[in-house]
């Protein structure tokens, strides 16, 4: 801590321990690790709050989030040392612990800290921490980004690029709760080592063949604005994107099969033997996504789409398993239904994650019609499957995003049993992308570069060329599988076309590939750097006409057969995980 032109100045030196190992190998990956968590010059000024971690089991850590609304990297405390660094601080600023979270400090807050606090982030009718403030102040970092080359980008844009992400509400529902919220933002800057430099030098191990190799840039993840505030937006410097992005190619990338129509009832029964068992899931699968469910069909065929019911099942089976699963629910959520009062002053982990499916479940597709008004029971029974879900997947919990995958499912299967089991089978492919060190997310990336630079070469490049290759732009799209890119119906229609797995396992890999090459022309003709593409590619929510995407995610996906296949680690979500000693899902549960 330091004083530089009567401003406080914030420092942060890694431990030097290494030193003596620096002539190594291990001793430059040390180095390497060691300037990710390096800051330099960073004023007071801009750090809007600091989130303090004490894990009954770990190290204790923080996480210093600034007013633009980024977020640095979990700091470790090996020693201790976190009260005396806050004691420090308070000779500099004036700190203040937030009421809604007493792990969250405030630095000079001076205006309602109750209203800017991290929890109030986190409810609808409140604007996000990325807010039009405009700062000037430098800001460097040392290790991800070089220097000298973006050291000018820095000290003049830094603070203008990121406050364009107090945009307007854009989302077809207008509901206010609908992008992810400044705790899924803390979430992902846990693992920021990640994605800052586990992503970047998994990119340059690849140099050789690929040409990847640039290390990338601190990033920033959109937070919309709530509907108090849905016409608000602050204009762009760098780039102007009109209020509806237009297609830049009217035309076909090239040539998909025509969408079918829907599964019929007629058509369903044709493929049951008189047992009741699929004759041919193959084709079954097929049918399904070239055209899609009937609705009325959905609560049956969902089932087997999500591998709740096996292809080969019987009538008689089936009846007998919703029979054993409906018992087997109940005594699962009996376990948490049980806990009185005072056993839940007691059960830290079990009052947070109620505390976080009480925020979500309340702002989760409110705009339709099955989870409307205040006392919707639809909504009870949404918590209750989340809650029970997080009893009987422990070491996973409950994170941000997973009531996005539920709402659907509950609204097809109107059953609060077959919609927990359909969402648990879903979960395990899917739940890596909720992990706490997001390997699945960021093989899934990684996946997409490559596929990019197979499909795309041109469009690759220009990625590499701005600093653009760990593909954080498409987060979103990947983390709830567009779930805020379509209309209600439509992601039904585009989840059950995932869920047949008829091309490829990694189809929405395929169809993020699709979007991004329809707009290329856009987003190469305008120099977008990372920062306007991410404004850009949020503000396509209910822009992309869905049947073309899938037509085009199915060519390339024809196209680039087994080389495209072999762009994609074993394991990779939705693929079946890859199991370990510790189990698939082994991480702690820290609820920010």
């Amino acid at each position: 801590m330091e004083s530089e032109n009567n401003l406080g100045v914030w420092s942060w030196e890694p431990n030097e321990g290494a030193d003596s190992l620096s002539t190594s190998s291990f001793g430059v990956e040390i180095e390497k690790y060691r300037n990710l968590y390096t800051i330099k010059a960073l004023p007071l000024s801009d750090v809007r709050f600091i989130h303090k971690h004490t894990p009954t089991f770990g190290l204790d850590y923080i996480i210093i989030v600034l007013s633009s609304g980024l977020a640095f990297p979990p700091f470790y405390f090996y020693n201790g040392g976190i009260r005396e660094l806050f004691a420090t601080l308070k000779q500099h600023v004036f700190i203040i612990r937030s009421d809604d979270d007493p792990n969250v400090f405030l630095v000079n807050d001076f205006q309602d800290p109750l209203q800017k606090s991290l929890s109030s982030l986190e409810l609808p009718g409140v604007a996000t921490v990325a807010n039009a403030m405009s700062r000037q102040n430098s800001l460097s970092f040392t290790g991800s980004v070089d220097e000298t080359r973006h050291g000018a980008d820095e000290r003049h844009g830094e603070a203008s690029s990121m406050s364009q992400y107090g945009s307007k509400q854009r989302h077809k529902s207008n509901d206010p709760g609908r992008d992810l919220s400044i705790q899924v933002l803390e979430k992902f800057s846990l693992v920021t080592k990640f994605a800052r430099d586990t992503t970047s030098s998994l990119f340059r191990d690849n140099s050789g063949a690929h040409g990847y190799g640039r290390q990338q840039h601190e990033y920033v993840f959109d937070n919309k604005a709530s509907d108090k505030h849905k016409n608000q937006y602050i204009t762009p410097e760098k780039a102007s994107i009109p209020s509806a992005p237009q297609e830049s190619d009217p035309l076909p990338l090239v040539w998909g099969k025509q969408r079918d129509c829907p599964l019929s009832v007629e058509e369903w029964t044709a493929f049951l033997d008189p047992e009741g068992r699929v004759m041919d899931s193959k084709a079954l699968r097929k049918k399904v996504f070239y055209g899609g469910v009937d609705h009325v069909l959905r609560k049956e065929v969902w089932k087997f789409l999500l591998g709740y019911h096996e292809y080969d099942s019987t009538y008689a089976e089936r009846e007998y398993l919703a029979a054993m699963k409906q018992a087997e629910y109940e005594a699962i959520k009996s376990q948490w239904k049980s806990i009185s009062a005072t056993q839940a002053k007691r059960f830290t982990k079990f009052r947070e994650r109620k505390g976080l499916i009480d925020k979500d479940v309340v702002r989760t597709d409110r705009s339709v019609p099955y989870y409307e008004g205040d006392d919707s029971r639809n909504v009870v029974v949404l918590r209750d499957i989340l809650l029970t879900y997080s009893f009987y997947n422990f070491d996973l919990g409950y994170c941000q995003g997973m009531s996005d995958f539920l709402a659907p499912i509950l609204y097809v299967m109107e059953d609060e049993s077959e919609s927990f089991w359909c969402f648990a089978s879903l979960m395990e492919r899917l739940g890596a992308n909720f992990n706490r060190d997001q390997n699945g997310m960021h093989a899934q990336l990684l996946a997409l570069s490559k596929l990019v630079e197979l499909l795309d070469p041109p469009l690759h490049n220009y990625f590499r060329q701005n600093d653009c290759l760990n593909y954080f732009f498409c987060f979103r799209w990947v983390l709830i599988q567009f779930k805020r890119e379509f209309s209600f119906d439509q992601v039904m229609l585009l989840w059950e076309v995932l869920w047949t797995h008829y091309l490829s396992e990694h189809f929405h890999l395929y169809l993020c590939v699709a979007i991004l090459k329809r707009y290329r022309q856009r987003i190469i003709g305008e120099q977008m750097d990372f920062d306007t593409l991410l404004k850009f590619i949020n503000e396509l929510s209910g822009q992309i006409n869905l049947d073309r995407a899938i037509q085009d995610a199915e060519a390339l996906c024809t196209i680039a057969g087994e080389n495209g296949a072999s762009c994609i680690p074993p394991g990779t979500p939705p693929s079946m995980p890859i199991e370990t000693n510790g189990g698939l899902y082994v991480q702690e549960d820290e609820v920010l």
